[in-house]
């Protein structure tokens, strides 16, 4: 274990504590009230943007030395990725219509509270996850993953992988920690045969927004304008 792998472990664990620390103490609780949800999650996805994606890239770059490639940036659309997209088309959509209407799902999302939306705010709800997890997914499974592969190989780093992504979601439940345990498992190989961090961006988009979406059509409480 050399000591360039260990300072990313910090890295990784530091950066993940500022941008929790400055969402959870400084912004939530001193300028969101619920009257204000809309902002705060906009907040929440433009900052992960900033932390996770920017100053991660930034620090690896220049900190790390580590190349793009070494961070999982370098775009390839190889026969495992293609199938990859294919099932999560297929399959994510219908697991969500079965798991959308339920009362447990439905209390958490759409993670946005608001009553009534505009067709501008399911918009600009869909771009803010896109740009979130662009840099969510790089941080994870570029970031993260690809330097553990090198010191490591696959088995351990995606041991380290799961093991921080569920941290990341341990304030969430236990079945979120497994649910995310299960997937940061499905992306982190995905990651690993296609040799970057894109495939696992566009499914986890995928994941994300037909949540978002499904959701907001069955929540008894939620309307969008001009739709339902």
């Amino acid at each position: 274990m050399n000591t360039k792998t260990l300072l990313l472990l910090l890295v990784v664990a530091m950066i993940y504590l500022a941008w929790l620390l400055l969402h959870q103490v400084i912004f939530h609780r001193s300028f969101c009230r619920p009257a204000n949800r809309v902002a705060e999650y906009f907040y929440h996805r433009l900052s992960g943007f900033l932390f996770l994606g920017i100053i991660s890239y930034w620090i690896g770059s220049h900190w790390l030395d580590l190349s793009p490639a070494q961070m999982g940036v370098g775009f390839t659309l190889n026969n495992v990725a293609k199938w990859s997209l294919l099932a999560a088309v297929l399959v994510i959509p219908a697991l969500m219509f079965r798991v959308g209407p339920q009362k447990r799902n439905l209390w958490d999302n759409p993670k946005i509270r608001a009553r009534h939306w505009s067709w501008a705010l399911v918009l600009f709800s869909t771009l803010s996850w896109i740009i979130y997890l662009f840099a969510y997914e790089f941080f994870f499974r570029g970031f993260l993953l690809f330097p553990c592969i090198d010191q490591w190989g696959l088995v351990w780093a995606v041991v380290i992988n799961v093991v921080f992504y569920s941290l990341a979601h341990l304030d969430q439940g236990w079945r979120m920690v497994i649910g995310a345990a299960i997937f940061s498992v499905i992306l982190s190989l995905i990651s690993f045969y296609t040799g970057n961090f894109y495939a696992a961006f566009l499914i986890h988009v995928i994941n994300a927004c037909c949540n978002e979406w499904i959701s907001l059509y069955y929540h008894p409480e939620m309307r969008v304008k001009g739709l339902i």
